[in-house]
């Protein structure tokens, strides 16, 4: 595949590896999967439904064309898959143990397949989920976050998930960044409905490092959490058709009130699971 060729993708992560025929080989044998050479020292890997992988050779510089945000040791790689129970039988018969798949939360499915280079592909899919289901995993988020929290401690907020990760202190205002960057977009989804809105400049490690996320206290995130939540919750109960109501990006892309606290619903719990994780490893 050249990323010339129409509907290509830009590459999703930059995967160093020590070991470069080996990784190849392994990411060309997975079900569906293809793995190209793009030059001496790279490999072009894509997914079966798009998304694609750049396995270079560590201590090599990527081409331009294949440039990507680099996955730190044992990072987990996001890749949508449709039938996860399907997949997971073709890997067991391929020799291979994946952890899965498992439903993490209402409406998320998830199997976990660690590579030889310790970086872990984390197959995902949606599955039908209730209006109901949706709000009350919304609803829920402050209070489960506020009890992760609690668990931890003082001490546990400044531990690092892995070596090169978040601490959870960071965890918890990642959380809280992207719900009320989220909580501006569905205000103008429900007064507003139907109306383009601006793209806002959202990158990750950038937002960590200017709001300072590293140090900051956690208390005043978790009362804007759960502040904005219930303001949420409490607009919609005099709204009939709020979960219908739709905003729409500059790029054409719309998703409508449901579709953004099913989001924003399940990446507070996605998180809110590492807390938990987190806290038990402490424990041992």
């Amino acid at each position: 595949m050249s990323l010339s060729e129409p509907n290509a993708r830009p590459p999703q992560a930059l995967l160093y590896v020590q070991d470069l025929p080996r990784a190849a080989a392994y990411y060309a044998g997975l079900p569906g999967f293809r793995a190209v050479p793009a030059g001496s020292a790279d490999v072009l890997v894509t997914a079966p439904e798009g998304e694609t992988l750049v396995l270079l050779r560590a201590g090599t510089e990527p081409p331009p064309a294949l440039a990507a945000p680099p996955a730190g040791p044992g990072a987990w790689v996001y890749l949508h898959r449709r039938d996860l129970p399907d997949l997971a039988a073709r890997l067991r018969q391929a020799g291979l143990m994946p952890d899965g798949p498992t439903v993490t939360y209402p409406g998320y499915r998830q199997m976990l397949l660690p590579d030889p280079e310790g970086y872990v592909l984390a197959f995902w899919e949606e599955l039908p989920v209730t209006d109901d289901q949706i709000l009350e995993l919304y609803r829920t988020g402050p209070a489960r976050l506020a009890d992760a929290v609690g668990r931890l401690g003082d001490a546990g907020l400044d531990v690092p998930r892995a070596p090169g990760k978040w601490t959870a202190r960071q965890i918890v205002h990642h959380i809280v960044d992207s719900d009320a960057e989220t909580f501006h977009v569905l205000r103008i989804a429900l007064a507003l409905p139907g109306r383009r809105i601006a793209t806002t400049v959202w990158e990750n490690d950038e937002w960590m490092r200017g709001l300072a996320c590293d140090r900051r206290a956690v208390e005043p995130a978790i009362a804007l959490f759960a502040a904005a939540r219930a303001w949420i919750l409490e607009a919609l109960s005099h709204l009939p058709d709020a979960l219908e109501r739709t905003v729409t990006w500059p790029s054409g892309y719309t998703a409508s009130v449901r579709d953004l606290l099913r989001q924003q619903g399940g990446h507070a719990v996605h998180h809110i699971l590492q807390l938990e994780e987190m806290q038990r490893r402490l424990k041992k």
